[in-house]
């Protein structure tokens, strides 16, 4: 009971992670498909430099490396199994 507890809390920061990373990186695409046009001087700077901003995505992280994403908890998932069978065949 206490690993799923576990395993659901950190698939929560992961999942949460993910999404604001994708929904960042959408924002440039959405700025593409407007009509600049029609906008001022001013308003057009504005979004040009949230558009250079939004060309990198803004990532979730733990203690500032692992980025906080589906990959990552995969591969605690990997981990934590690699290391449940390797002590089980330990005390085998």
């Amino acid at each position: 009971m206490a690993l799923s507890t576990f395993l659901f809390q950190i698939f929560l920061y992961c999942h949460f992670g993910n999404e604001v990373m994708l929904k960042s990186l959408k924002i440039a695409n959405v700025m593409s498909m407007m009509d600049w046009t029609v906008l001022t001087r001013n308003t057009k700077h504005g979004l040009l430099l949230i558009c250079l901003r939004a060309s990198h995505p803004i990532a979730i992280t733990s203690g500032s490396i692992i980025p906080m994403t589906y990959d990552t908890f995969l591969k605690i998932l990997r981990t934590s199994y690699t290391a449940y069978n390797l002590l089980q065949n330990a005390n085998a």
